[in-house]
């Protein structure tokens, strides 16, 4: 059986660049964004809704079969070892269900960023007017405040209560809680220091180290990004490791630098 682990992290915080630099390594398959935990969730919900699981006395055949799930998703990868990748990996909520359904201790990779740095890299990838944030926004219940910028609104959405990343910023949480089952890793230090963090993951993970090539980086995995509407090149890579973001002060307001500088993330 295939031994699994598990890839998340903030969006826009180097996750899509760990899985391509992990899928050099010939052992392990690093998958696209994957539907497995929304799977799961559906597969717990039964759990809770369903009459005839309610009334079934022995229920060993319904852990038996959340247990395979993941197994099955992979069963034509041709690689001992799966690194399923979901930024939301480590919700509370997701966490549990990994330690029910799947294993009770779980290795969770977790990828993060400054949170200025990730709403500017937001912003620098979409056209000026109509992309998926702003059709979210007109099809939400958000008030748009015509006193701000239309980007310190794109900015203030992406930050709203229960969004994408709100939503992952809950791992704080599970982190503080489950500290052992999470290997953090800075957007920063995979581009300056790549071998070091390659070799800190092994440790994590409990493999051999293994020698990557950061000057020919190439996307094995395969996210179809416009099939949600998201812009095709939301998770392109480049071929070699090189910081070329733009200072935050040079794309966001001082009102958004203000109000999103001091997210007690990064020190954890």
């Amino acid at each position: 059986m295939k031994t699994l682990h598990f890839l998340a992290g903030l969006p826009r915080s180097g996750n899509t660049l760990l899985s391509s630099i992990l899928n050099q390594n010939p052992l392990i398959h690093s998958s696209a964004l994957s539907p497995i935990s929304a799977l799961l969730w559906q597969y717990q919900l039964a759990n809770t809704y369903d009459e005839n699981l309610t009334r079934l006395n022995d229920k060993q055949g319904y852990v038996n079969a959340g247990k395979k799930l993941i197994h099955n998703f992979y069963e034509h990868i041709d690689k001992p070892i799966i690194i399923d990748r979901n930024k939301a990996w480590g919700t509370p909520p997701n966490l549990q269900n990994i330690k029910n359904i799947i294993t009770p201790n779980p290795k969770i990779i977790f990828t993060t960023r400054p949170i200025i740095e990730i709403l500017a890299s937001f912003i620098n990838i979409m056209p000026n007017e109509n992309s998926i944030i702003d059709f979210e926004i007109k099809q939400s219940e958000w008030t748009y405040k015509n006193y701000l910028t239309h980007n310190d609104n794109r900015c203030d959405f992406l930050m709203k209560p229960n969004g994408q990343i709100d939503t992952i910023l809950s791992i704080i949480d599970s982190i503080q809680e489950n500290a052992e089952n999470f290997c953090l890793i800075k957007y920063d230090d995979i581009v300056n220091t790549p071998q070091k963090v390659m070799d800190k993951i092994y440790n994590f993970l409990e493999l051999p180290n293994f020698e990557h090539d950061f000057n020919n980086i190439q996307k094995l995995e395969i996210d179809n990004d416009e099939a949600t509407g998201s812009p095709a090149n939301l998770h392109e890579i480049r071929p070699q490791l090189k910081k070329i973001s733009q200072d935050p002060k040079e794309v966001l307001s001082k009102y958004i630098i203000d109000k999103y500088s001091n997210i007690g993330w990064e020190g954890l």
